[in-house]
């Protein structure tokens, strides 16, 4: 990845965690995940020892933090994130912007504990269990919820993705800026018959129209906002599509993170309908981790 690149997606990142409902963006209308995300949470903090220290790889606005420490309020909890994300409120979290996780900022044996909800898979993988190994204490847990190919977390925002790239679609655009009024018509009512319960599509549906009429230089102004608009949204969904495991390529893609660490366990964490929800990996730092 060139490092124009790295900078877009992290602006990117940074723009989604400023938006108060960035938490809950990647299982949008779904509470039976949420409660399922934070059983887990609740479960792995209670295998944890008193006052533990735990590191949270890919933190964002720290929702696996805060269900950690609302388990068990002895617990403390480190997040790092390599855009820039909001302060925690709460005194037992501490979050830090602009901290790759393949650069951790901690002296070696600093951690009790790993945790990360969907965002170590967004690393370079070798290079963070490198670094995770580095910074764990040798025996200590990692639990890690990593998005699965199949998921309905994954098909949701796969969706939101088509919705955008449709409005994205050179032939949209070409009609929008030309004010040709019949093919933005018949272009936005394909969207919307792909995608009937979407918000945002409702939305530019209904005001595209309007803004089709105005002047040539409106009409350029007015697409260039709406790209501005999206295109945080988008670079995080392609990631998100780029990043997710499917099941045929876990083992390949466990392989980094065994190297250094004890994978105990790869299972799937599921909704009480039985859908799938993400992959949970967990494991423990090795004694003697190989370089």
């Amino acid at each position: 990845m060139q490092l124009h690149d790295r900078t877009r997606i992290r602006e990117a990142w940074t723009a989604f965690w400023q938006d108060p409902a960035s938490g809950q963006q990647c299982i949008r209308g779904a509470p039976d995940v949420t409660h399922a995300l934070r059983s887990q949470w609740s479960s792995f903090a209670a295998q944890l020892g008193v006052r533990a220290r735990i590191l949270d790889l890919g933190c964002g606005a720290g929702a696996a933090a805060t269900a950690i420490v609302t388990a068990r309020r002895d617990l403390e909890v480190t997040g790092v994130e390599f855009a820039m994300v909001p302060v925690s409120t709460e005194a037992s979290i501490r979050l830090l912007s602009d901290t790759p996780m393949e650069q951790l900022p901690f002296a070696d044996e600093s951690f009790d504990a790993a945790i990360s909800q969907f965002g170590y898979e967004y690393g370079r993988t070798h290079k963070t269990a490198r670094q995770l190994a580095r910074v764990l204490k040798p025996g200590a847990r990692f639990s890690f919820i990593v998005h699965h190919a199949g998921s309905s977390v994954v098909a949701t925002n796969r969706a939101r993705l088509d919705a955008i790239r449709r409005f994205h679609a050179p032939d949209m655009r070409a009609a929008f800026l030309a004010g040709n009024a019949f093919v933005l018509n018949a272009r936005l009512a394909s969207v919307q018959r792909a995608h009937p319960h979407d918000t945002l599509v409702a939305a530019l549906a209904k005001h595209l129209p309007v803004r089709a009429t105005r002047s040539s230089q409106e009409r350029d102004a007015a697409w260039s906002a709406v790209e501005e608009a999206m295109w945080p949204e988008r670079t995080v969904l392609e990631a998100l599509d780029a990043c997710c495991v499917a099941p045929e390529e876990l083992d390949g893609w466990l392989g980094p993170l065994r190297q250094f660490c004890a994978v105990t366990s790869a299972s799937i964490l599921c909704k009480p309908n039985g859908d799938t929800i993400a992959w949970c990996i967990e494991g423990m730092r090795l004694s003697e981790a190989t370089s």
